[in-house]
């Protein structure tokens, strides 16, 4: 195919729109639940360490949700430039799904943001606590919305096609769609293990450069415990993902798993190299019956196989190596978590081996290369579809042409990459500085406006490092 084919194109383009946002929102739907458990701690014990943690890591929601907000519009113009087939044929599913996420959650967000960052002296402490907990709920509830709609295109339900346009039928099955609730579950774990490695890697950082503060060791313990338990828990939610996915989509599955026949005691390939011209596989390593075992938890289990599927099933290669680089980065973080939890449990923080603090300093961002190639299989699994079974990919594309499409793609992807550098400097410059002094006795209101306790911050908190 032309390389310049401006369907080709205008996915790449999409692929790194979606990529560079997806990056904000998987920090900031849990990193809103963190702040507040921050939060609750502070107010439980009234250990300024809880605050000095809540006062650095609020500045990087702020930092994430602007840089999530300003992404997000550049995709939406791409619904009408570069795809305008798509909201013609299936606007009336997805418009009300993307408006209810903009006056529910996005404007929960953004108003009481406002309060989190400069309400420390100018309101009561349980309105401040209150601000942070319906944040949180916004994060939760514009992820909601949003798988929402992406598992409505994955596994579609509740519509009917009049005039060859998609009108709703049903908007409880719309929304709850037979993929929805093991997307959302799925992606609020990940989000949550996004931030604890965040946490704990940005902590463990910190730590290892002077030390830091007893705020710097009560995150990184709260952050490696969060992610050890969280890792089984999403091997299990991973599963029935899986097992969903088999039943509704199994040309994904089999592309996955570069199974070409359908067959019991189906081999689960740990690597190979797929050959979609000759339809099959090159230097295959394989554990027989690994797949059937795996997919339908019997060892003589019949997985489909994509002969089955020829001409309509999504690309082999980018969902093989996809799928084993999620589970890849997966076990890093069970082996490292729970080998990082087990010492600190044991000796605590400050016995923690330097060794062990580098290797989740290195993992700080581990989160994202694991959602991302998980996104990517998601997305990717369903070609040659945009909406399964209703509207093929190449007849949304608008007729944009490949230069113009080529280059807002290389400005795109210039932009893209010094705003992610600059994110992730401006990141470690807030860690650098966001040890409070050790004689610092800031104050916070605590039951009215003007109340003071020692050991809280009184000032509004800045937004500038």
């Amino acid at each position: 195919m032309d390389a310049l084919d401006p369907l080709i194109l205008a996915r790449i383009q999409f692929a790194a729109n979606i990529s560079f946002h997806i990056l904000f929102p998987t920090i900031t739907i849990a990193l809103g639940w963190a702040l507040l458990g921050f939060k609750l701690a502070y107010n439980r014990t009234r250990d300024a360490a809880w605050m000095d943690a809540y006062r650095l890591w609020v500045k990087i929601f702020a930092l994430s949700f602007a840089m999530g907000v300003v992404s997000g519009i550049t995709m939406s113009f791409q619904f009408g430039t570069n795809w305008p087939g798509y909201m013609e044929k299936v606007g009336n599913v997805a418009g009300p799904l993307l408006a209810y996420e903009v006056l529910t959650a996005f404007f929960l967000e953004a108003v009481f943001l406002g309060i989190m960052l400069f309400g420390f002296s100018r309101v009561p402490n349980w309105v401040h606590t209150m601000a942070t907990l319906l944040v949180a709920g916004g994060t939760t509830l514009s992820a909601f919305w949003i798988i929402a709609l992406n598992s409505w295109m994955q596994t579609p339900a509740g519509y009917e096609i009049r005039g060859g346009v998609v009108h709703a039928t049903d908007w409880w099955a719309i929304i709850f769609n037979p993929s929805m609730p093991y997307r959302l579950t799925h992606m609020l774990i990940a989000s949550a293990l996004t931030v604890s490695f965040l946490i704990a890697g940005l902590s463990a950082w910190r730590w290892l450069r002077d030390g830091g503060g007893e705020g710097v060791r009560r995150t990184l313990k709260a952050a490696v415990y969060a992610a050890a338990l969280l890792i089984p828990v999403q091997i299990f939610v991973g599963d029935q993902h899986g097992l969903n996915t088999l039943e509704h989509q199994p040309q994904k599955i089999a592309a996955m798993e570069a199974n070409w026949e359908t067959q019991p005691h189906a081999p689960l390939i740990l690597f190979a190299i797929p050959d979609g011209k000759a339809r099959t596989n090159h230097m295959e390593i394989a554990i027989p019956s690994g797949a059937s075992l795996i997919l339908t938890h019997h060892a003589a289990g019949v997985v489909p196989g994509l002969n089955d599927y020829i001409g309509n099933h999504p690309p082999v290669g980018p969902l093989f190596w996809g799928f084993r680089v999620m589970v890849g980065i997966g076990v890093l973080m069970l082996l490292i978590s729970w080998l990082a939890a087990w010492h600190i449990a044991r000796r605590g923080v400050d016995a923690l081996p330097r060794w062990l603090a580098r290797l989740l300093a290195l993992m700080t961002f581990a989160g994202w290369g694991a959602t991302l190639a998980g996104w990517y299989v998601t997305e990717i699994g369903r070609q040659p579809w945009l909406v399964t079974g209703v509207l093929k990919t190449a007849d949304a594309v608008g007729p944009v042409g490949s230069t113009m499409v080529a280059s807002s793609l290389t400005l795109y992807l210039a932009v893209y990459a010094v705003l992610l550098t600059a994110y992730v400097a401006v990141l470690y410059r807030l860690a650098r500085l966001g040890k409070a002094a050790p004689d610092s006795k800031p104050m916070f209101p605590l039951p009215g406006v003007g109340a003071e306790v020692p050991g809280a911050p009184a000032a509004p908190l800045e937004v500038k490092p």
